[in-house]
């Protein structure tokens, strides 16, 4: 009888100790889905997002938003915060710019290095591309003064105008989504508006 009780209960540890070894075995097929979910959240932060960016501008609290921080990164003025707003847009896009990026020869200097090229046809802009102006002497060659993200024609096939989206609300009736002129000079709320030069396209 007592060697009957031995054995059953040697077989209950032995039952418990197989049961405990099978549960903290590591599970390699968790361990691999882990690995293949990383990969798929690692971003192209080389890789320019028109249709992203486009998309992201389309919504008004993010143009606001960003406005907003445009202007905080500037000491809370929104003039002169071009390159603060584009950047930032880029950054909520997944777009890599440091944040000490502050001015247009610093912005083009980075977009150049990342491999984008100047292309001068704006009949072949497409919603989202970064644009130039010329500098304020009408240079399409000089620095430009302006930067803006571009949406889409006023009226397909005519040049002249454009839907943009920029830090310049403020000239624009408070609209940071508004019309801009692209080939030719105008201007707004008073201001000269230099007319396009170039937009910068990832070759």
């Amino acid at each position: 009888m007592k060697k009957l009780r031995l054995f059953l209960m040697l077989f209950v540890i032995i039952v418990i100790a197989v049961k405990f070894s099978i549960n903290t075995k590591p599970s390699t097929k968790e361990e691999t889905l882990s690995i293949k979910d990383e990969k798929t959240y690692v971003k192209d932060e080389t890789r320019y997002p028109n249709k992203d960016v486009y998309n992201f501008l389309e919504n008004e609290v993010n143009r606001k938003e960003v406005y907003n921080v445009a202007a905080k990164l500037n000491k809370g003025s929104s003039a002169n915060t071009c390159v603060y707003f584009i950047a930032e847009v880029l950054r909520r896009n997944n777009f890599k710019v440091p944040s000490e990026t502050n001015n247009i020869s610093q912005f083009l200097s980075l977009l150049k290095a990342r491999g984008f090229k100047k292309q001068s046809n704006y009949k072949e802009l497409k919603p989202g591309d970064i644009c130039f102006s010329t500098d304020d002497n009408g240079d399409k060659n000089g620095v430009p003064t302006h930067t803006y993200i571009f949406m889409k024609w006023v009226k397909e096939g005519s040049y002249d105008y454009a839907y943009i989206c920029d830090n310049q609300a403020k000239d624009y009736k408070g609209k940071v989504y508004h019309v801009r002129n692209i080939n030719v000079v105008d201007k707004a709320n008073g201001f000269s508006k230099d007319a396009f030069a170039f937009f910068m396209k990832k070759t």
